[in-house]
């Protein structure tokens, strides 16, 4: 019998770095903007994008066609992919009826064994989200990985011909309110139902691990507020996590158990997804937070992780599309909290 290191995972994406997130917005032009006016990000770049004859929720949808405005820009080495849908039946426009604006998906882009991957990952029941070809360029494919893996995982077709060019593009010639300077996206934080069995889907389809595997709640979880209130100290909080590292980002899976959280409120609200993007731990914490607090975006939450770590994460959901976080790490103290274990199990 196979043990879970033992195990060969589907198709091996580890060594494939997650290069793009994907947002879902209402208005692509409004939100680049104000990403510009508050971090500044820019220059963005607007293309308008049809797809025809394309596969959705696994059904082919022949002479139908579906548009999309899009808006390009990086976050250091990441990109940002706005993507707003203007017409037809779109994966986008499902997203957007059903949760609201939010990270849709996100993308390794273009992969040479782009149908090797998908065919492998459809023999083992992974749907196809959506798959179509866009101007005629490429193909994209949105792998139904919501329920294993907690967020929809893109890949694409090397480009047979030069892409559309964009329309219009967009830089804010003032720069952004809070300085993010060489600050980089390093952790995306999911919200899954079972953190330990996401993390094996993770490993036995990606090869993604090993998994270190943590309980969050108190003596080692304390001033905890949520939307500006303290939370007390005699209330039952318990959040289960499971941390990997891809490449240069960490994939933080976060499984709310009891009590009030953002990550609670989220479940119960949008179930599995990506919550938050992180900018881990910064020298300056408490700048970054004043000046998100001036552009008028409040604290969601935030806490004292093992007595050594605050974490704190923005109500940026309605100006961004998402939550952001920012971590201060306190060195002269030693973090309380230590694994439980680890997937694939030690020996």
């Amino acid at each position: 019998m196979e043990t879970g290191d033992q195990v060969k995972s589907v198709v091996d994406l580890k060594g494939k770095p997650i290069i793009q997130i994907g947002f879902v917005v209402h208005d692509a032009v409004k939100m680049a903007k104000r990403y510009s006016e508050i971090l500044g990000i820019g220059p963005w770049s607007f293309i308008e994008g049809k797809a025809r004859d394309f596969i959705l929720h696994d059904k082919t949808l022949k002479n139908m066609d579906c548009g999309l405005r899009i808006a390009i820009a990086y976050l250091g080495k990441m990109q940002l992919e706005l993507i707003q849908p203007l017409y037809g039946p779109s994966t986008h426009m499902s997203f957007l009826k059903e949760q609201g604006e939010g990270v849709h998906h996100v993308s390794f882009g273009v992969i040479e064994d782009h149908d090797l991957i998908v065919s492998a990952l459809t023999a083992k029941g992974i749907g196809i989200e959506m798959q179509g070809l866009v101007g005629e360029v490429s193909t994209f494919t949105y792998l139904a990985t919501q329920q294993k893996l907690g967020t929809i995982f893109e890949v694409v077709n090397p480009i047979s011909r030069r892409p559309p060019r964009p329309w219009g593009t967009y830089d804010n010639p003032e720069g952004g309110a809070i300085n993010i300077k060489g600050k980089e996206i390093k952790q995306l934080g999911i919200i899954v139902r079972d953190a330990e069995e996401t993390a094996r889907n993770y490993w036995e389809l990606f090869g993604v691990g090993p998994w270190m595997l943590l309980d969050v709640k108190p003596p080692h979880l304390t001033e905890v507020t949520l939307h500006g209130i303290t939370i007390h100290n005699e209330v039952n909080l318990h959040t289960k996590a499971a941390i990997a590292q891809w490449g240069d980002l960490q994939i933080e899976l976060l499984q709310p158990v009891k009590g009030p959280s953002t990550y609670m409120e989220f479940l119960k609200t949008r179930g599995q997804g990506i919550h938050h993007l992180s900018f881990d731990r910064i020298e300056d914490h408490d700048e970054m937070i004043s000046g998100f607090h001036k552009m008028g975006i409040e604290t969601e939450s935030s806490g004292l992780l093992g007595g050594a770590n605050t974490c704190t994460c923005l109500a940026s959901q309605k100006d961004l599309g998402t939550i952001f976080e920012a971590v201060k790490i306190d060195s002269s103290k030693r973090n309380t909290i230590t694994a439980y274990g680890t997937y694939p199990p030690a020996r």
